[in-house]
């Protein structure tokens, strides 16, 4: 036996000697012959803006606008450990090769067929900036100045989400000024979309101007909590935003709205996707006992039915309710289909912002009103629905009458028009208190109340303890209960 071993030793030796030459005929196996060093940047721009939104079904729940149907772990609060490195490997590292590709010398001319660099670097910095806001907005402090780095980085320390937050809104006027009108941006399927619109470059940029300034409005809009005042930094570059000669989002026509192809899974719209052979979700009953309050038309795009699920049941009686009842899944089914575009940020959104900023004295108070009734109808529009609006803009429960009560009923309609986002519904609920919110008698927490915050996942543990254990500290413990910066008042 040791002597078979050696001679094939020796066979093995002769022929990588012999060979060795031969072998570098194949070059190096590890590469793809016909891929390249350098992606494209349109294709990494589109699978960006295609993933940018989700079901968001766990805020959704959280908020109450949603309820499970089977597996209710999340409407009982069960501890939300979440791991968030996904998010960044995902879509942020794909926006900040984007960046890296299209300012690096060796790489930026070839990067140009796509477009001017300094147009790509511009969407890559507004996405990049929305995408951290709804991760700091789940998790509180999170890695952000030393993060996207590579292994440069790889334990990144937290920011604290004061500074995330003012650098957002830095980084959006900036990005925003960088557009050019020369030099098209291909892969932008939200307001070039050059395939399928003859749009003039010069007016996707416009559009792009004030999806960031309406991002500027609305992240300032989530520190009220903390800045309530005029004259306080949410006031003050609230109305820097507003008073920008680029405008905002004030018509529909300029939503940033994702329009699905729906012939590929990483293209469909993702309501449809979670519906595709599963029922684990439905509009709550909270919510279509408040549409049915104010007799709100929206229903009927909102829900495939009218009938509510009843929020946070434990398991067994969600699965008896389910069975017992026909009830309604999350948004129409014409709102569904795979192709269905998704707003993301609309029209709707930015003007009840402003309503509420008005009244808030941030900027005109004769603002208030108007912007309130334009950002209904533009809700309505939106959802294409119709009704009388005079008829609903008179309801009790909507009008404004000068009471105190008004910054309430601008929220409660700021909370209707979010939906279905989830993320941005709950994040709102936990600023304004609007709706009033009844914790599950079921809950399985300690406190027994609705979380506040995800808590940071395994992996950061595991791979990045020093930082995560400092963030945890600083923020006052890694818990569901614990409040992000903009949640104390």
């Amino acid at each position: 036996m040791k002597i078979i071993k050696l001679v094939f030793s020796v066979a093995l030796v002769s022929l990588m000697v012999t060979s060795c030459k031969k072998l570098k005929d194949f070059g190096d196996t590890n590469v793809n012959p016909n891929g390249t060093e350098t992606p494209s940047t349109a294709a990494l721009l589109t699978n960006v803006e295609a993933g940018l939104i989700g079901a968001n079904t766990r805020g959704g729940i959280y908020s109450q606008m949603f309820s499970e149907t089977q597996y209710t772990d999340v409407s009982l609060y069960a501890l939300p450990k979440l791991d968030f490195d996904g998010i960044y490997a995902g879509g942020l590292m794909d926006l900040q090769n984007i960046i890296n590709i299209n300012t690096n010398d060796a790489t930026k001319g070839a990067a140009g067929k796509f477009g001017a660099n300094i147009n790509q670097i511009a969407i890559a910095r507004i996405l990049k900036a929305y995408i951290y806001w709804t991760i700091t907005d789940r998790w509180g402090d999170v890695p952000y100045s030393q993060a996207l780095k590579g292994d440069s980085s790889l334990t990144p320390k937290y920011d604290k989400q004061e500074d995330i937050y003012k650098d957002l809104v830095k980084e959006l006027a900036e990005a925003k000024n960088q557009f050019t009108n020369s030099g098209p941006v291909t892969g932008d399927i939200v307001y070039y979309k050059p395939s399928t619109s003859t749009i003039p470059w010069a007016d996707a940029v416009k559009k792009w101007k004030k999806f960031a300034n309406s991002l500027r409005m609305l992240i300032t809009l989530r520190t009220s909590k903390v800045y309530p005042n005029a004259g306080d930094w949410a006031a003050t570059n609230f109305a820097a935003a507003y008073n920008d000669a680029d405008g905002y989002i004030a018509t529909n026509a300029d939503n940033f709205v994702v329009n699905y192809p729906g012939n590929v899974t990483a293209f469909k719209n993702p309501w449809y996707n979670l519906y595709d052979g599963r029922t684990d979700y439905a509009e709550s009953k909270l919510m279509t006992d408040l549409m049915a309050s104010l007799n709100d038309p929206r229903q009927a795009a909102f829900g495939s039915s009218s009938v509510g699920f009843p929020y946070g049941l434990k398991r067994d009686d969600a699965v008896a309710f389910g069975n017992a009842n026909g009830y309604a899944k999350v948004l129409a089914d014409s709102k569904r289909t795979a192709n269905a575009p998704l707003v993301i940020i609309g029209a709707a959104d930015v003007l009840l912002a402003i309503a509420e900023a008005a009244q808030r004295g941030w900027i005109s108070t004769g603002v208030a009103a108007s912007n309130y009734q334009a950002g209904v109808q533009a809700s309505w529009a939106q959802w294409g629905v119709s009704s009388d609006i005079t008829a609903y803009m008179a309801n009790a429960n909507v009008a404004l009458t000068g009471a105190a009560s008004d910054l309430q009923k601008i929220q409660l309609q700021q909370y209707i028009a979010w939906y279905p986002d989830g993320t941005q519904a709950w994040a709102n609920w936990r600023r304004t208190g609007i709706p009033v919110l009844t914790p599950t008698p079921n809950a399985v927490n300690a406190g027994g109340k609705i979380p506040r915050r995800y808590t940071y996942g395994n992996n950061e543990y595991s791979v990045n303890v020093a930082s995560v254990t400092e963030a945890s500290s600083r923020i006052g413990g890694d818990t569901p209960d614990t409040k992000v910066w903009w949640d104390k008042p």
